[in-house]
């Protein structure tokens, strides 16, 4: 037995006791260590992190391998599974890392394959987990369910019950390993009491406790990892049920984490426990404790202890850190773990492991109540076909004739193919698909040579339970290379052929399948089996290069074609003036309007940005333009935008308008849409903030649960709480009998738009903070709180981050939490070039709700209201046409005559002449949306009171008061933005504005600023 482990007393050097010279270019080796250092998950990672850490620095300590030293390479995944690849390609691409160490959970594995794939490197995956994969860029270090499961089920109903209820979270290991529970649970006799999932992280499970309560069963089995398993068990154990929890997954450092109180009497089956007494644990426990100061040692941070000093075996016998090299210098490597004596098998890189029961006792210890005689082999392939012989040998269990022909139809340019570059071969061949059905077995040559088994025949599924070892189905399995000689077949059949399996695929390419050759000579040598091998593999790369180059621009044609019909809008593509594609919307948009496609290319000979957007009017609609420019080719999405009618849909919402500003507003709502964080809207009164609102409701993925309205500033302030979150039977005077539920239950799974938020009394806004923070309300009269599931888009026109530091109105928590995606709504005065267009609207919807004829403005009619000031903003726009329309009665224009008096006889608010309006580029006048322009704008508009300073043209105020309200109106915002600049320090606000510290507090006072 290789003893790979070293102690501080007996530690000889890795590299052997005459291969200690360094190896070629003997740099240090790096080894990637990926685990989940923080996030839910992170309660078990961090352990096998460290013990990884470990075993590299006793490595270290000890002369390294080869000659060299390990450096660790760390990268925290956080417990989020999309993060794994990317850190992963990160570690070899980057690092350079020998191969990488690591990950927890199923799903973390499962997306990282295909970067080592594409990279040929290996991880050593140091965690229990549910089989059903055989990788070969992964040495699979914990046990599969058969090491654990095919003991502790029957252990369970000899000593405990019957009864199961599985509980588990909502990911792969859980859900795979519950079928292999139910599988024993049935062969034994046994029954499911229930079966519950909760999300990674879930902590509230009273649900679920109550239902166990009612259906009492014998034992309730937990796949919860991470933060889950915690609450989980302190909540049982306030049940105060006398039923045992049994785990698969549950372990030391859990118990540790939860409290040992909570874990008593419970069972979990691993190959290792902290508890083992063994020479070998004993001094990995004592390295461990004087290391970090804990005994808590789990079986999945043995794993992770133990994967390091198998890779660091690998390099040494292969001399190399060539991934290839050390996969064949591993196999079937015996050696002795913590656990005791552990194998790689040479079949499917998964481990020999032992397997125990345990169950906890007062010190948060197991108590060891049954182990296995020996090591237990791994069968990572493991499904109902295993309790019936009779299925895994019936050579009949073929696919319909119709799934057949099927797979054959999509595989023929590839079967065609594979036949003509392999007609010189005088074997037998078989080609198999990726799922293993037979698809075509031929030869070339015309000698009698014996014939391949029934089991071989088109239409059978070549799977490992029907054929049993051989080089197609570890090919199949493994995708890569494999040959299996005569006897060391399972199969009778097969005993005196040579069977080759060889990956059908261009290299980190798709994989189609495997080819099968099958040779009746078992005396060829191993170096002619390799150079056969080697030649088929290139010609199979070569003949998916080109079936996949012949079907390549078929596929991408019929693909493009259905992918941009099924675009809800018009596409077209635009290079050097002429149209490359457009989908059937565009065609028949462009049809009906010759004039159309010569005004686009008109419009794009005017951007100048790689982005653009903007808005024209055409015969009563509205289209909206919105592309990218990638290299020369523009890429146009088209929208036609119907003015909408009163009879309209309520929760349909049309934003009109074309202004570049205004544009900018729809793109940040189009964001703030498909995100679902808060949003806080900003704007004057009669902006449109609910329009805004709803707007991003309909566009979210929330679109179809409720939109629910609050005005906050209108609610009583004694029944704030009552009609945001509830009441009870009873809870006041008053109330509803039965109670009702509040605006957030209401709006559970959709939006709250609470309007006003401002105006929300101080108390009741950290009621608010709370629902917000644990997303979940009290009713009034009740101390039971319920679930909510709510996103909050609120509104004010009150200017919070000054009514928080000054008038303390406003909780900046509140402010934070709320303030998570703003949107400032621009006001009709900066917007005027949308005064033609919203009437226009605006007329529309009062004819159609009439049912009389429209209306049109008189060119005078429209002057005047280019040039009000709109301190309503679009309310009052709105509001003054629904007079005129009236006031006109049947006559079809709209005049001067018809306008309300104040439009025409009074300045007051026209404190911005047209002529001293920001100037914009050229490119914006014709509205089109480019960034570094709104950028600019964006400048112009904030320094637009400087501007109005010096250029106001004193003749459109009407008198001298009026000049010293507007002066004193104009200091109080200057001095309000450097005290917003200097977060309040009087002392650099000053010198900002150019005055004294007294004269700053005496203005402070003069404005009530203090």
């Amino acid at each position: 037995m290789q003893d790979i482990y070293r102690t501080q007393n007996d530690i000889m050097s890795l590299a052997g006791e005459k291969e200690g010279e360094p190896v070629p270019g003997g740099q240090d080796i790096h080894i990637g260590l990926l685990f989940s250092l923080t996030g839910t998950t992170s309660v078990t990672e961090r352990g096998q992190y460290q013990s990884a850490l470990l075993a590299i620095r006793q490595i270290n300590e000890n002369g390294g391998v080869l000659g060299r030293k390990l450096i660790p390479i760390t990268e925290d995944i956080a417990s989020d599974p999309i993060l794994s690849a990317a850190k992963a390609e990160k570690l070899i691409h980057t690092h350079h890392v020998a191969a990488i160490i690591g990950l927890y959970t199923s799903v973390c594995r499962k997306l990282t394959i295909p970067v080592l794939e594409k990279y040929n490197k290996l991880l050593f995956y140091p965690t229990l987990y549910e089989g059903e994969e055989l990788s070969p860029y992964v040495y699979y270090c914990g046990p599969v369910p058969n090491q654990q499961l095919e003991t502790f089920i029957p252990w369970i109903f000899d000593h405990i019950g019957k009864s199961v209820y599985l509980v588990g979270s909502d990911y792969v290991y859980p859900r795979e390993t519950n079928k292999h529970i139910r599988r024993l649970v049935k062969l034994h006799g046994g029954t499911i009491a229930g079966e519950q999932y909760v999300a990674l992280g879930a902590q509230r499970f009273q649900q679920i406790l109550r239902e166990i309560t009612a259906v009492k069963p014998n034992v309730v089995f937990s796949t919860l990892v991470g933060e889950s398993v915690i609450a989980f068990y302190q909540q049982f154990y306030g049940t105060r049920l006398n039923i045992p929890i049994a785990s698969a997954i549950t372990a030391e450092t859990e118990i540790q984490a939860m409290g040992i109180k909570y874990a008593v009497g419970h069972y979990t089956s691993f190959p290792y426990f902290s508890s083992i007494r063994t020479k070998r644990n004993s001094e990995f426990r004592s390295l461990y404790n004087e290391t970090y100061g804990t005994q808590t040692i789990s079986a999945v941070m043995e794993s992770a202890y133990y994967s390091v000093w198998l890779l660091a075996e690998g390099i040494r016998r292969a001399r190399s850190t060539d991934t290839d090299e050390i996969r064949e210098a591993l196999r079937d490597i015996e050696f002795e773990a913590p656990q005791g004596c552990i194998r790689v098998d040479p079949k499917n890189q998964h481990l020999w492991l032992q397997s125990r029961i345990g169950r906890v006792n007062a010190n948060g210890e197991f108590d060891i109540v049954w182990e296995s005689n020996g090591l237990i082999p791994p069968i990572p392939f493991y499904n109902d076909e295993k309790e019936n012989p009779a299925l895994l040998r019936s050579d009949s269990a073929s696919a319909p004739i119709h799934v057949l022909r099927t797979a054959q139809d999509q595989y023929k340019p590839l079967i065609d193919a594979i036949k003509n570059m392999t007609k010189y071969f005088p074997y037998r061949f078989g080609i198999f698909n990726a799922e293993g059905l037979t698809l075509a077995v031929f030869r070339h040559d015309v000698t009698d040579t014996p014939e391949l088994p029934p089991f071989l025949s088109p239409g059978i599924k070549a799977n490992h339970a029907l054929i049993g070892h051989s080089g197609i189905s570890l090919a199949l399995m493994g995708r890569s290379e494999a040959v299996v000689r005569g006897s060391e077949h399972e199969r009778e059949e097969l005993k005196d052929w040579i069977t080759i399996g060889i990956p059908i695929q261009r290299k980190s390419g798709r994989f189609y399948g495997v080819l099968g050759v099958f040779i009746d000579d078992c005396s060829l040598s191993p170096d002619t089996i390799t150079t056969l091998s080697r030649a088929l593999k290139q010609l199979l790369e070569c003949a998916v290069g080109i079936v996949e180059e012949q079907g390549k621009k078929a596929e991408v044609d019929r693909l493009f074609v259905g992918a941009i019909n099924a675009i809800p809008e018009g596409y077209i593509s635009v290079a050097n003036n002429e149209v490359l594609v457009k989908n059937q919307l565009a065609s028949d948009w462009l049809a009906d309007d010759p004039n159309l496609l010569p005004f686009l290319r008109s419009y794009l000979s005017s951007v100048q940005d790689h982005q653009f957007m903007t808005r024209f009017s055409r015969d009563q609609h509205v289209f909206e333009i919105k592309g990218q420019k990638i290299g020369e080719v523009y890429h146009i999405f088209i929208r036609k935008m119907r003015i909408l009618s009163r009879k309209s849909q309520k929760n349909q919402v049309e934003l009109v308008g074309s202004n570049v500003l205004f544009l900018k507003n729809i793109q940040l709502a189009e964001l703030a849409a498909q995100a679902d964080a808060n949003v806080l809207l900003l704007g004057e009164s009669g902006t449109g903030k609910e329009l805004f609102a709803r707007f991003i409701h309909n566009a979210s993925p929330r679109r179809n649960k409720p939109f629910i309205a609050v005005n906050c500033a209108g609610l009583p302030r004694d029944l704030v709480s009552a009609e945001l979150f509830g009441y009870e039977d009873g809870a006041f005077t008053g109330a509803k009998r039965g109670g009702r539920p509040g605006k957030f239950e209401l709006a559970n799974g959709g939006t709250l738009f609470l309007d006003e938020i401002g105006d929300m009394p101080i108390d009741q806004q950290a009621i608010l903070l709370r629902v917000l923070q644990e997303k979940e309300v009290v009713r009034v009269g009740s101390g039971t709180p319920i679930p909510v599931d709510v996103r909050i888009i609120s509104a004010t026109n009150k200017r919070l981050a000054q009514e928080i530091a000054y008038n303390g109105s406003f909780r900046s928590d509140l402010y934070f939490r709320l303030n998570v995606f703003t949107i400032e709504l621009v006001p009709l005065r900066l917007r005027k070039d949308d005064i033609p267009e919203l009437a226009r609207h605006f007329l529309t919807e009062f004819s159609e709700a009439t049912g009389t004829p429209e209306k049109s403005l008189s060119e005078e009619a429209t002057r005047v209201l280019m040039q009000y000031g709109w301190p309503g903003n679009v309310r009052e726009l709105r509001n003054a046409l629904e007079r005129a329309f009236y006031v006109a009665g049947n006559e079809p224009l709209i005049t001067l005559d018809h306008l309300p008096d104040y439009l025409r006889t009074d300045d007051t608010f026209q404190l911005i002449s047209p002529e001293f309006e920001p100037k914009m580029p050229q490119a914006v006048q014709a509205n089109v949306l480019s960034q570094d322009e709104i950028e600019s704008i964006d400048s112009g508009v904030q320094g637009r009171r400087d501007e109005q300073l010096v250029q106001r043209d004193a003749r459109l105020l009407r008198n001298v008061e009026s000049i010293r309200l507007q002066y004193a109106q104009d200091e109080r915002l200057e001095i309000e933005r450097a005290l917003m600049m200097y977060k309040g320090n009087i002392s650099r606000t000053a010198r900002e504005l150019g005055i004294s510290r007294t004269t700053l507090y005496r203005k402070l006072r003069d404005y009530k600023l203090i």
